[in-house]
Formats: C-alpha cells, structure tokens, sequence
C-alpha cells in the first residue's frame, strides 16, 4: 500500500499546483466592464476573451511568474506581472486606457452561430449541449423552444406535437429535468408549445447520459438547463406571437458604483414570465377547439456570500386544458361534455459554492412538486385521476480539478412522496389508490485522469440505498485524442430508477397530455376499501448503456459527428399492455424489459453569411413483456432533420429546414377521434373525441413516412432608445409547405365502420410574431 499512498499523494501534489487568475477588465474613464477584451497569457499561447461583464478566468497556470497582456480596440494595451501562487487564485483588476483608433470602413461579419460550434465541445462530448445564440438562430425552429432545439439523432422527439424527451433509446418519463441542478418535473407545455422553459432566461443546454453529478433517479439520461447570469445593467427580452408572450429581465440588484469593490454590483436577479395562446384566436363558438391555458415563470437571485455565491431559484409550470368528449358529425348538435387535463410544477432551491485550496465546494438544497389532475371519458365511464409528487433533496459535492485531472465526491441525500389516485363517477367503474414514500441516499465519486497527452480516462460510480438495498451503478469513459480536430470516446454506465410513470405512453392522448405520472418503487395498487388489488408492486428499473463516439472538425466553423449506442432496461412498468386509456384506469400493470441500439450522424457548418446544421438517426427499438413485445411509439426507424439559415443582409435571416421520418409504428383506436395542431390558419389547435385502443397488436400498424418542408423569415432593426442599444423583429415561419399527410394513427369511423387516418397538420403558416430587446 506504501507506493499507491504515495502515489496517490503526488496526483493531489501535482492536481494543486495549478494556479488561476481571474478578474474583471475595466475602461479608465467611465468605470464601466470591456467585454470582449482580449486577456492572454503569450508565453503558454493562452488566450480568453473577457465576458459581456469583463470578467476573465485564466485556468490552470503553474506557479510563478507570468507575463499577462490585455488587449482591445479603441484602448491602449496594458502588460502586467502576475505571481501564481501555489494554493487558489490570485484576482487582478485591469483598467484600460481608452485610445481612439482610425480605421477605414469595413464590413465585418461573425460567423453565424450553431448547434456544434457554439462553445466548448470538448466539455460536453459526447453529449449533445447548445447555447442560447444557437438556439436563437435554430434553422429548424420557427420561434426557439428549448426541447426541441436538442432534437435530432440520438435525442428523440416526436414530430409536429412532442410528448417528451428521449435519449438514446430511453422513453420520455426515464429523462431528468434540472435548471441549475434544481430537479423540475414535467416541464412541458402542450397545445402551440412544447418546452416549458423561457428560451430567454436560458444561458445553455444539454442533453445526454444521466450522471449522478446530475440526477440519481434517471434511467436514460437528463436534460440540463443553465440560467443566464445576470448583467451589469439592466436588460430586457420579449416576444409576441400566434402562440405565446413571453418576457424576460435581468440586472443588477442596485446600482453599479464605480470600479469593481462594490458590493451591489456582484448581486443580480433574473425573472421571466411566459404564457401560451392555445385558444388565442380560436373560434368562441366552436366545442373541438382545444381551450385552456399554460404559463410558466422563472426567478433567481445571485450574491456573494460566506466567502463564496449563494443562488436561489424558483420555478414555475401551470397547464390547464380541455378537449370536446366526442366526436360530432357535421350539422349534429355539439356535445358540451370536455375532457379535462391539468398539471402544474414548482421547484425552489438554493445553491452555494465557494472555491479554495484548489477544490471548490458545492452545498445545494431543493424542493420539487408535480401534481396532475385529469377527468376522462374512458371506456368503462367517465372517471377522475389525480397524481402527485413530492421530492426534498439535499447535496454536498467537492470538485478538486486541473488540467490534466479531476476529482469529483458526492453526498445526495432525498425523499420522494408519490400518490396515485383514480375515482369513477360509477360503482360499477374502477375506484383504487396508490402511494409510496421512498428515502434515498447516494454517494458517488468520478476521477479523471490524462494519459500521455491524447488519452484520459474517467472511473466512476455511485452507491444508492433505498428500502435497505443497495444499488451500485459503475461508470467508465475512455477519450483519445490523437490531434486538436479529433476525438473519440467508449464509455459505459449502469443505472437505476425509483419511480416510474403510469401514463400510456403509446395513447395518441400524449399529443395533448405529456404529463408523466409517477408512482414509487414499492407500490402496489390498493382497492377503496383499503384491501390489496392483487397487481404488482411498482419495481425499481435498471439499465445498462454502452456508447462509441467520434468528434472530427477539419477546420474551423465545421464538425462532423458519428455515435452509436446500445442499451438494455429491466424492471419497466408498462401500463400499454394492459389497457388502451390515456393512463392506467384498472390498477394493473405489466413488468417488462427493453432493448434498444442506434447509430446517429450529425454535422455543423459555420460561415460568415450562413449556418448549416443537419443529424441522422437510425434505431431499433423492443419492449418486451411475458412471451410477447411489440415496438414503441417512440421507436422510429429513421430521422433525417436538415437545415440552414442565411443572412443575406446583417439584419435579415432566411430559414430553410426539412425534416423526415420513416419506419414508424402505432396502434390503431376503436373509435372516432380529430386532432389538427395548432396554427394560424386553422385558428387553433383541435382535438375532439375521448380515443382508446381495444384489439389489435401493440405498435402492430405501420404508418407511412413523413416528410416537412418548412421556411421562414426574420427581418430586425437596430435601435437606440434613451442611450441604449435595443432591437426590434418581425418573424414567420411556413410549414409544411408541400402539404405532405403526416398520420397521426388510424382510427375507425363509428358510421362506416372503416379504418381512416388521422392527418397532423395542413398546409398552414406555424407561427407569426415579434420579438424585442434592450
């Protein structure tokens, strides 16, 4: 053990004598930030460019002397001695000299910013992570949308009307939401809107692999949303359209003094507000019209405190729709009778964090809620569901890294309270509940470490305790690096899940409800009076990943990526089995396993006057249960999502985008249903009918490819109002311009008796709107 000790000693040694400086960089006369200003290190040719508040962090510097120059246009350069010191960083300040430079007129362009090339690959490989510049600019994407814009290839989203996230063959209720490392449930809208997130209050994103850094209740993988850091002054963004307002603010929480000692300027707030307009312009006397209302808000506060930063954030979600019961022949008199869905998410939490010695500490604490209510016509008669979720949660973590290693340790301890509920109007209709109250505690830890200098490997795992059982989910990754443009991964993980949802994942019902409603491991339904119903209890899922990645980038402002993946689950509730509803209804469930492999190819190019982003995904997907399976609705074939966007003038964008799909599956209903999705054209978004699936194979009908072409248009105006810059724009976006029948499902006449398909969308604009900012 002598020379591992030691050895061991010599990795902390040389991990700790990586030193940092950082500061802000300050213009002499008005003491306001330089962003953009150019900070470098020459003699190790490192280079960084200082933030929209002039802060800089220059990582990973040996001990000693360094010469540092500042540099930017219209000021005169500054050169200054740092001392590293051994243990921490040292801060430095630098005030720069404004000096007027003449130079002719040119016309200067950046490259157009796209999903791929918009920030530090390398960090989030082979995840898949975007910026809010990227997401701004999305080709295929008439206004942004969060979810959405992480689509394509291993990501999975179902077109036209998303019903949640999946990532590498995972359904949708196996993927964690976080903001800020903040667990929210739910976060989608429905009706005109898919994520429900403020694109605005967005700073970046990421989708991949669960880690348990992120989430220890996620069996395929979690979405993670990084909120803006507030500015120095106060800012403001906004958007009107045929879908949804929204509007977003940012500052500081006083008044900036003059320099960088002030207390006031280090603390800001970010809020936004959003609201959708599923019945905006709708008919007012028409019953198949969707009608209802969604929102969602935003809140944080940020403040040096104890030495370190304290956050604290709040998050909102509300939905409340409605949908005609039935189907209402032309000219018959309309059914007033609705279909209700509704739920609502909120999560608080506080995070603080503090950086010394070399390892910086992370304390962080939350609360999350889910509840979802729905009354439903179901075939046995009209009944009312309700499901609930409590999770409290508190971490500690400690990250102790340089450049060549890393070390990450942590302690998660939470509790989750589920509850699930159904009452039918009839006694003769099923009437049963469930609950579970599950503590969990998980500790985990991942070091990486560099091998030579175009190798290193990560070693992982964590150890999580429920119900007196351990659950141990090792995790490995091994990246090459044979040049600067090329790298490539294999890793593995194994992981579990604590609670599972009870919605019908395959009900075409998903298009309007894609809440999932969870239900703990350990629970088993219970009739009213108390007296077990005889299903099984609710297990706890497992899943195994394996994934082979490759990163190439020729040159600069283009990057071409390849993955494949395979993955095997156990231990998943499966309610489509069982019962055609939109939920479970008869307090029975079916246990099961899946499979799934996938290989996907994506590409970004970046230029002066255009971007281009394109993905390819090729999967198969089983889900089996007894001596039976069948593939899920999620599971399709291929995807092909292609588009560019081009600047013919620097305040005019032109979109071009097409979007395919083939090899998908479904599983016919029994009776009537109409669905139209929402645009301008149709007024709305309709969905008529209460749909269900009786006979006939799971997933057993083959629906025919689809194929979108869509274009849009942004024109915008630079403006300058009372000393500020601000812009202005209009936008619209056409799809499906070549009319192509996108079916949804089939669904039986009840006057004929046929097999009819249910169409998506027709030729129709999507959106049209305005946006703003200052």
């Amino acid at each position: 053990m002598g020379p591992l000790l030691g050895a061991v000693k010599v990795l902390l040694l040389a991990q700790a004598m990586h030193g940092t400086v950082l500061g802000r960089v300050w213009d002499a006369e008005t003491a306001q930030p330089v962003p953009g200003a150019v900070v470098a290190v020459p003699e190790l040719n490192r280079t960084i460019a200082a933030d929209d508040s002039g802060r800089y962090a220059i990582q990973g510097l040996s001990p000693g002397s360094h010469a540092i120059t500042v540099r930017s246009i219209g000021y005169a350069p500054r050169i200054l001695e740092a001392l590293v010191p051994e243990d921490g960083p040292v801060e430095i300040d630098v005030w720069l000299v404004p000096e007027p430079v003449r130079i002719h007129a040119v016309d200067v362009r950046a490259p157009v910013i796209v999903r791929g090339l918009d920030g530090d690959e390398a960090a989030a490989f082979p995840d898949r992570e975007i910026s809010y510049a990227a997401l701004r600019d999305h080709p295929l994407l008439g206004e942004p949308d969060a979810l959405q814009a992480l689509g394509g290839g291993e990501i999975s989203l179902r077109q036209e009307s998303p019903s949640g996230v999946g990532v590498r063959g995972g359904a949708s209720d196996q993927t964690a939401y976080l903001i800020d490392g903040i667990p929210v449930f739910n976060p989608y809208h429905a009706a005109g809107m898919t994520s429900g997130w403020n694109p605005d209050a967005l700073s970046r994103l990421r989708a991949g692999s669960a880690t348990t850094e992120t989430s220890s209740d996620a069996l395929a993988g979690a979405v993670e949303a990084t909120t803006r850091a507030p500015g120095d002054r106060i800012c403001a963004r906004g958007s009107v359209s045929t879908t949804q307002s929204r509007v977003t603010f940012d500052g500081p929480l006083a008044a900036a003094g003059p320099g960088p000692t002030e207390g006031a300027a280090a603390a800001g707030f970010l809020v936004s507000l959003r609201r959708g307009l599923p019945d905006g312009i709708a008919p007012k006397d028409e019953y198949s019209y969707v009608r209802g209302e969604t929102n969602d808000w935003l809140a944080k506060l940020e403040a040096p405190a104890v030495g370190g930063r304290i956050e604290l954030l709040g998050y909102g979600n509300e939905n409340d729709l409605s949908t005609a019961m039935t189907v209402v022949p032309d000219g018959d008199a309309p059914d007033p009778r609705r279909n209700t869905f509704e739920w609502t998410g909120q999560s608080l939490g506080a995070r603080w964090s503090r950086t010394w010695g070399g390892a910086t500490v992370r304390i962080q604490g939350w609360r999350a809620d889910g509840n979802i209510g729905s009354t439903w016509a179901a075939e046995t008669g009209p009944l009312t569901m309700a499901s609930t979720r409590e999770d409290a949660g508190f971490l500690i973590g400690v990250d102790r890294s340089s450049q060549r290693a890393g070390t990450t340790a942590q302690l998660r301890i939470e509790r989750s309270r589920t509850s699930y509920r159904i009452v039918s109007d009839s006694t003769s209709g099923p009437t049963w509940a469930a609950e579970a109250s599950l503590p969990v505690a998980t500790g985990s830890v991942r070091h990486r470490h560099a091998v030579g200098r175009a190798l290193e490997i990560q070693i992982g795992g964590s150890v999580a305790a429920a119900r007196d059982r351990g659950h141990l989910d090792p995790r490995a990754q091994v990246l090459w690096k044979p040049s600067t443009r090329l790298q490539l991964s294999g890793s593995y993980a194994r992981t579990h899940q604590f609670a599972q949802s009870l919605r019908n994942p395959e009900s075409v019902v998903g298009n309007i409800f894609p809440a999932d409603l969870y239900l703990g491991a350990g629970a088993a339904a219970a009739a009213s009076g108390g007296s077990p119903s005889g299903a099984p209890r609710v297990p706890v899922a497992r899943s195994q990943l394996s994934v082979l990645a490759l990163s190439f980038q020729p040159r600069a402002g283009l990057r071409l990526g390849a993955q494949a993946y395979g993955r095997r689950s156990d231990g998943l509730l499966l309610v489509a089995p069982i019962e055609g509803e939109p939920f479970a209804t008869k307090g029975a469930f079916a246990i099961g396993s899946g499979t799934s492999w996938g290989v996907s190819a994506d590409a970004a190019l970046s230029a002066r006057r255009c971007g281009i982003v394109a993905s390819y995904g090729l999967q198969q997907a089983r889900v089996e249960y007894g001596s039976t399976g069948y593939t899920p609705e999620s599971g399709v074939r291929q995807t092909f999502e292609g588009g560019v966007i081009v600047l013919p003038t620097p305040t005019t964008s032109i979109r071009i985008s097409v979007a395919a799909a083939l090899g998908r599956r479904t599983t016919a209903i029994s009776d009537g249903f109409e669905w139209e999705a929402t645009n301008i054209l149709d007024r709305g978004s309709e969905f008529g009918g209460s749909p269900h699936y009786s006979d006939g194979a799971l997933g057993g009908t083959s629906l025919p490819g689809y194929y979108r072409l869509d274009a849009g248009i942004r024109k915008e105006w630079r403006l300058g109002i009372a000393g500020r810059d601000a812009t202005l724009a209009l936008f619209g976006t056409a799809t499906n311009i070549l009319g192509r029948k996108n079916v949804l499902t089939y669904a039986r006449d009840p006057s004929t008796g046929e097999m009819s398909g249910v169409e998506m969308r027709p030729r129709a604009p999507l959106v049209v709107g305005l946006d703003w900012g200052f």
